[in-house]
């Protein structure tokens, strides 16, 4: 059988070897049938005999289904404290991390400056989070560490892109002059 002819038929008439290639020639080759004859067709004839003699790709080795993921080995090291350094590493941080809650909690206890009206945004934000404080103390340690987290990320976006906020005066840009108007 001919290829040229009938290739849907030339591929069913070979012995199959790996089904996602199987798949892609018969895909090939009902495209090459569909198609009329002449330049068009024997260009995906030809397209389909090159990939039918190339060599199939090795299957990526697959593990048994009662191993363990090796994210999953990783998690159940570090739960159990896999060594001495672990241990040392998880102290420091509870330390640094109560430090950080003592420092922030002090700026929060320091008065407002005067100037500041009792609805002004920083007199507001220091009584709720006095307020956060008296009601639930692990859950203020909680939220200081997430917008610490946060503010690392804003600055790596920024130091990454080199974005820099652009501020506005009187509707032009920083240190350049406005268009004059005609």
């Amino acid at each position: 059988m001919d290829a040229l002819d009938d290739p849907v038929g030339w591929v069913a008439a070979r012995p199959a070897a790996d089904p996602v290639q199987r798949r892609v020639l018969e895909a090939l080759a009902r495209r090459a049938g569909a198609a009329p004859a002449g330049a068009l067709r024997e260009a995906l004839v030809a397209r389909l005999l090159h990939r039918a003699e190339a060599a199939p790709k090795p299957q990526p080795a697959r593990r048994p289904a009662n191993a363990a993921s090796p994210l999953t080995e990783l998690l159940a090291r570090l739960q159990h404290g896999a060594g001495p350094e672990l241990r040392h590493v998880q102290a420091h941080r509870r330390t640094w991390s109560a430090l950080r809650l003592a420092r922030c909690l002090a700026e929060v206890d320091a008065p407002p400056p005067e100037q500041l009206g009792p609805l002004h945004s920083q007199v507001l934000v220091r009584r709720a989070l006095q307020q956060l404080k008296a009601l639930s103390p692990a859950y203020l340690q909680s939220l200081v560490a997430q917008l610490d987290g946060l503010a690392a990320l804003q600055a790596l976006t920024t130091a990454d892109t080199g974005d820099t906020p652009v501020r506005r005066v009187g509707g032009a840009r920083a240190g350049k002059p406005p268009a004059r108007k005609r």
